[in-house]
């Protein structure tokens, strides 16, 4: 019984972090691509800063209104969402890091081009594909859509009367995670399955869950808002649900959040050893937010937690890690 239960804990700590013996990370010299705004409702602009929050440079990607910065997973390219046109597009844009701290966008390209709003992009593990919501279908509801970037096809993944938000490829290219608001329910979070087309609830609560994304080991990290409204938290859990319950098996939070503090678009590093997220300290977890970076060790959340841009009053609604691997072949299953 000891070896089973000392197995089972050195399996949760994997999954959690990946492998425990993994060198030092530096962190001052990985990248972050974030999105930065004066104020929420404000233009939004494309930055990138290293991974201690030093040498923050704004973006030029040729016109403003721009934000939800997403890496290919080579690290090569840059997707994101644009207004310029008057609505909501993706784009893509290949990065040169200028060697000062400085970086240039070149081959920019518009990747859609509909009349309804495109946001959310997502790179699939292969580079082949990038995931995106969009009300093109009916412009009540949004949908999950994917983009062929080697011709621009778009095709549907999900469909129906829902808000279907924030898409997120697994590691493997076989799932999708996604936030979905059904009437007037609160956002639960669901992973459509590639290959039977099977959309999987895995949160059923009285409040909003949202903004998931995929840990290494393929778990899910989520926000997770209070029952009294007062504060949003990070939780991790599997990405299936055993027993039908309609829920992620083997729950447990990640961030503790204070009153007035909202954790929310979490995204792990690429070894799982810490997680990106915006904290928000407005109520209802609007307004002014900064960038934050936790560390795990060992499966433990470490303190303190970092704040990586430390700014006063401006709206930084999301970041996402650069990604320096390789574009992998995609799994069916």
């Amino acid at each position: 019984m000891r070896s089973l239960a000392l197995g089972l804990t050195l399996a949760i700590i994997v999954s959690l972090t990946g492998c425990p013996s993994s060198p030092t990370v530096k962190w001052a010299t990985e990248k972050i691509g974030f999105t930065r705004a004066p104020q929420l409702g404000g233009t939004n602009h494309l930055w990138i800063m290293n991974g201690d929050g030093s040498g923050q440079s704004q973006l030029n990607v040729g016109a403003d209104g721009n934000g939800a910065l997403t890496w290919s997973p080579d690290g090569n390219y840059i997707a994101f969402e644009s207004a310029r046109d008057g609505n909501l597009e993706i784009y893509t844009a290949r990065i040169v890091d200028n060697g000062d701290e400085t970086y240039s966008a070149q081959d920019i390209q518009r990747r859609t081009t509909d009349l309804a709003d495109d946001a959310f992009p997502a790179w699939s593990s292969d580079c082949g594909l990038l995931a995106f919501s969009s009300n093109r279908a009916n412009r009540k509801y949004h949908n999950i859509f994917q983009l062929d970037v080697n011709n621009n096809n778009v095709a549907p993944i999900t469909s129906g009367d829902y808000e279907d938000l924030s898409p997120s490829w697994s590691p493997d290219g076989s799932k999708i995670a996604f936030t979905r608001k059904v009437g007037d329910a609160p956002q639960e979070i669901y992973v459509h399955v590639m290959s039977s087309g099977r959309d999987i609830r895995l949160t059923n609560n009285s409040v909003n869950d949202t903004d998931p994304s995929w840990s290494p080991s393929g778990r899910i990290v989520f926000a997770r808002h209070s029952e009294d409204g007062s504060r949003a938290a990070l939780f991790l859990m599997d990405a299936v649900d055993a027993n039908g319950d309609g829920y992620g098996d083997h729950l447990e939070p990640i961030s503790t959040p204070n009153a007035n503090q909202y954790d929310q678009k979490p995204e792990y590093f690429r070894d799982g050893r810490a997680i990106l997220f915006l904290r928000s300290q407005e109520p209802g977890g609007g307004g002014h937010g900064d960038i934050w970076r936790l560390l795990i060790q060992d499966g433990t959340v470490m303190e303190p937690l970092s704040n990586l841009t430390q700014t006063n009053g401006l709206y930084q609604p999301g970041a996402t890690w650069k990604r320096n691997g390789i574009c992998a072949k995609k799994v069916t299953q």
